[in-house]
């Protein structure tokens, strides 16, 4: 799982699973069914793509649920969170609970535009969860175990009906996972066993992150994202194996260790390609410079990113993107170093020129704002 993060395949998931969610909310009416009360939902309103609301709920701190679901009970309006979770070992009964929505309600903005036309007086209660009716789920729900453990309660979920083929397809990939599949000959169908097919969609996804790791620049700034070439993908997987027995998950193991020799060599230049810089030092410098002025200071990291960027492009300027493999590395990176270290005495001046440029952006400090 880790290494098929690498190559996106969390967020892949969780972006595919919620699709699925929203729709079969509205072909199967039962799935909205809210915990214990028996009501249907009427609405539904979709959160999870709307940018302004994770923005609220990451200030506040709160939850944001992947839907709102509305019913009515006699003449009194009631609200429930929904949320898709296709791992339910990442469900946590506070991420719907009522009185996280509640908070969430009562900040008001793009949820209070979205939901104006529902009276004030909605009872709000206790959300569900949305989990795929295959093996893991179930397993992870009767064992409690693993190294997430399920919390939830039973009847906190719902179960979803996947067809494996329509869930993956629009994931792309199909060409290698079936190539990946042919090389271990497993007695299961992955086309139409969720488990089995969620194994070798990691699996091509540890292949994407290896390959992006090797094709990527070794000096990177502000580039445009690779996008994924799926037979490039295969052709290096093909050329990896070149007639030896191995398994699916042997063939990544070995593709990793060779894109790790590539990573090293990034994190090598980019430690090489960094400005030394004393943040104590910066702190105090810019606290006296503000307390003289009498603005508020700016913020340390603020300075050090805006430095750190500035140096990076000095690099790369004088080097280049460095594409992978770079021949005779270490003298490169000895290069690089000495280019940085000759660097310092401007850095230090375009430092303070940073600094200088936001404390006159900066706001008077408030009186009311001073003490003692």
């Amino acid at each position: 799982m880790q290494l098929s993060d690498r190559g996106g395949a969390s967020n892949l998931i969780g972006d595919r699973w919620a699709d699925v969610c929203a729709r079969e909310i509205k072909l199967q009416p039962d799935l909205n069914v809210s915990i214990g009360s028996g009501l249907q939902a009427r609405h539904q309103l979709r959160l999870d793509d709307i940018p302004a609301i994770a923005r609220l709920a990451s200030r506040a701190q709160l939850q944001n649920p992947d839907f709102l679901l509305i019913a009515t009970e006699g003449s009194q309006s009631v609200i429930w969170a929904a949320d898709a979770k296709f791992s339910v070992d990442t469900a946590r009964s506070k991420q719907v609970s009522r009185d996280m929505l509640a908070a969430l309600l009562s900040h008001g903005g793009e949820l209070g535009r979205l939901l104006r036309n529902v009276p004030e007086d909605a009872r709000l209660i206790d959300g569900t969860f949305l989990c795929p009716d295959y093996a893991l789920t179930h397993l992870l729900l009767r064992d409690r175990r693993g190294p997430r453990r399920a919390t939830v309660r039973h009847e906190e979920v719902r179960f979803v009906q996947v067809d494996t083929t329509d869930f993956f397809a629009p994931l792309g990939l199909a060409d290698l996972q079936q190539y990946l599949a042919d090389l271990d000959r497993f007695p299961f169908d992955y086309q139409h066993n969720l488990l089995v097919g969620m194994y070798y969609f990691r699996l091509a996804r540890v292949a994407v992150g290896c390959w992006l790791d090797q094709v990527n620049p070794l000096l990177s700034f502000h580039d445009e994202p690779v996008i994924v070439d799926e037979q490039a993908l295969e052709g290096q997987a093909r050329s990896l194996v070149q007639g030896r027995k191995m398994s699916a998950w042997g063939l990544l193991q070995r593709w990793n260790d060779l894109a790790e020799v590539t990573r090293q060599q990034r994190l090598a230049l980019d430690r090489a390609s960094a400005p030394l810089i004393n943040g104590r030092r910066l702190k105090e410098m810019i606290d006296a410079e503000a307390n003289r002025r009498q603005v508020l200071p700016p913020s340390g990291s603020k300075v050090r990113r805006l430095v750190s960027s500035w140096f990076r492009a000095q690099v790369r300027q004088e080097f280049g993107p460095l594409s992978p493999p770079v021949d005779n590395f270490e003298h490169l990176l000895e290069s690089v170093g000495q280019f940085s270290r000759s660097l310092a005495p401007v850095a230090e001046a375009k430092t303070w020129a940073i600094v200088e440029q936001l404390l006159s952006e900066s706001s008077p400090i408030d009186s009311t704002d001073v003490t003692g």
